[in-house]
């Protein structure tokens, strides 16, 4: 029997609707309010995305699937020494009271030490990037500072 691989599922909830949180993931202006330092995204299915972050890491991957204000999937390719590891994340939105949940899956997780490590460093990182999309919606606050390595 095949080992379970390991999977991030997060939910968040955001006093927003899922109109703002699509917004938020698929726009260049909204993305480098809270996650990245530059990106470059089309939110259409089989379209080439690149994303920078502060610090210098950049990685390009592909839209695979979106339907507009309800789920967004892309390719997240991850490098280690070199060695690329393609994984894939997923967001599903809904509505929820007067706001909305964005819910996220990462999967493709391996067996071996860097992917021990990726899985990690993914886990802790998306818990950090949607606690700073929560205060930027919420308070008009980013709290990323360059001294952070989530």
């Amino acid at each position: 029997m095949a080992a379970k691989r390991p999977v991030v599922e997060q939910a968040y909830y955001f006093e927003a609707g899922p109109q703002t949180l699509f917004r938020c993931l698929t726009t260049r202006r909204e993305l480098v309010r809270w996650f990245l330092s530059d990106a470059k995204i089309k939110p259409e299915a089989g379209t080439d995305y690149t994303f920078a972050w502060h610090g210098g890491y950049s990685h390009a991957g592909v839209v695979r699937k979106v339907v507009k204000d309800k789920s967004l999937v892309l390719s997240w390719p991850d490098k280690i020494g070199g060695k690329v590891y393609e994984t894939e994340v997923s967001f599903t939105l809904s509505k929820k009271g007067k706001g909305a949940m964005l819910k996220l899956r990462h999967t493709g997780f391996k067996d071996g030490k860097d992917w021990v490590w990726l899985f990690g460093a993914v886990q802790s990182g998306w818990a950090y990037y949607m606690t700073n999309l929560k205060s930027v919606l919420l308070q008009g606050k980013d709290l990323r500072s360059d001294f952070d390595n989530p």
